[in-house]
């Protein structure tokens, strides 16, 4: 199951992001261009050959829209642990 992120897609965005966060997060509103409501997927699914089901795969779908081979899974943002916790 290739799966959603929350990123939004931009074709040349590794070039201005940074390596350790590269997320973009961006809710289009329904007046926006379409370009503007692309959300990266990530890896492949039953429909796609070898190459696409690597998780570096990135490509996009409109966030409107519902495929039968996307999913998407639920996490949290790990943000460390305190002092006490030792």
């Amino acid at each position: 199951m290739a799966e959603w992120t929350e990123s939004a897609y931009f074709e040349n965005a590794y070039s201005f992001i940074h390596d350790l966060n590269p997320d973009i997060r961006y809710d289009a509103k329904e007046d926006d261009p379409k370009t503007a409501k692309r959300k990266v997927i990530r890896g492949g699914s039953w429909k796609d050959v070898a190459f696409f089901l690597q998780t570096p795969n990135r490509t996009y779908e409109y966030q409107d829209t519902t495929k039968c081979y996307i999913g998407f899974r639920c996490v949290l943002t790990f943000l460390g642990r305190s002092i006490n916790d030792f």
